[in-house]
């Protein structure tokens, strides 16, 4: 399977374990989607899921001063995770910043509110152009 399903697994993973009530660690949670989902890459999603959670306050230092007027506290969930792990491959992997800033956007338009893949774009293009 390919790495826009992974990421998209990825995203779900991290959201999970951004529940309140959880006290999943990484393997637990990525777990369940082996049975699901044989054909993924779990070394890139469990590279991905835990290099998001051990830099988590890295990233939002990163994103921060791109949100005008917002924190990142007040994201929606699904919003800080896409930065997260777009900011996570900008910083930390070999993939064009093409290739990422694509990849949120198509999370953005599947896991957020509608036109909120222009605020992700716009966010990454500026950490991209800045850093």
């Amino acid at each position: 399977m390919s790495r826009t399903q992974a990421r998209a697994q990825a995203f779900q993973t991290l959201f999970q374990l951004e529940m309140k009530d959880t006290e999943l660690s990484i393997d637990e949670a990525i777990s369940f989607i082996k049975d699901d989902y044989p054909d993924l890459d779990f070394d890139f999603i469990h590279w991905l899921v835990s290099g998001v959670k051990d830099h988590e306050s890295v990233l939002d230092n990163k994103i921060q001063p791109y949100l005008k007027d917002w924190t990142i506290s007040r994201l929606l969930k699904s919003d800080r995770i896409i930065l997260r792990i777009a900011t996570y491959e900008i910083g930390y992997s070999d993939t064009p910043d093409k290739v990422i800033i694509n990849e949120a956007i198509e999370l953005a338009k599947q896991y957020s509110d509608e036109g909120h893949y222009k605020f992700v774009n716009g966010v990454l293009s500026n950490i991209i152009k800045n850093d």
